[in-house]
């Protein structure tokens, strides 16, 4: 089985890269300000999660993770990509180094290469998926 990607072109594929990394860097916004409401307006009902430990996290996990995840800083690399599977389905790709801490812990600092997929569902681009390696 073969996936065809589908070919989104010039102004209107950088438009659309754009618009869902401002969706993305808003959701790091809701990491680092606890704004479960605002993630739990981004993320779909379906979403899954897997972070840089292995964790793999659905929705309500992740909103509950929330509660005890402090984001100090995040720096997301300029040089981004975007890569349509279908009209409606995008893979947004990009490198990103954060520093955190979990229920109190010692801040540590992750480097991570990025995936979300995003799904347009009734005219609103909702993340589905969310994976990210670490960097060595």
């Amino acid at each position: 089985m073969t996936l065809g990607l589908v070919s989104l072109q010039g102004a209107g594929q950088v438009k659309l890269r754009d618009e869902l990394m401002v969706l993305e860097k808003g959701s790091w916004d809701f990491m680092r300000n606890n704004n479960a409401d605002g993630m739990r307006n981004f993320l779909s009902d379906d979403a899954l999660l897997i972070l840089g430990d292995g964790s793999r996290l659905n929705k309500r996990e992740m909103l509950e993770l929330m509660k005890d995840f402090v984001l100090i800083d995040i720096k997301i690399e300029p040089t981004y990509a975007l890569r349509m599977l279908t009209a409606d389905v995008a893979n947004l790709i990009y490198r990103a180094s954060y520093t955190s801490t979990l229920k109190g812990g010692k801040p540590e600092t992750l480097s991570v290469r990025s995936s979300s997929v995003y799904v347009r569902r009734d005219g609103k681009w909702w993340s589905v998926f969310y994976q990210e390696t670490p960097i060595k």
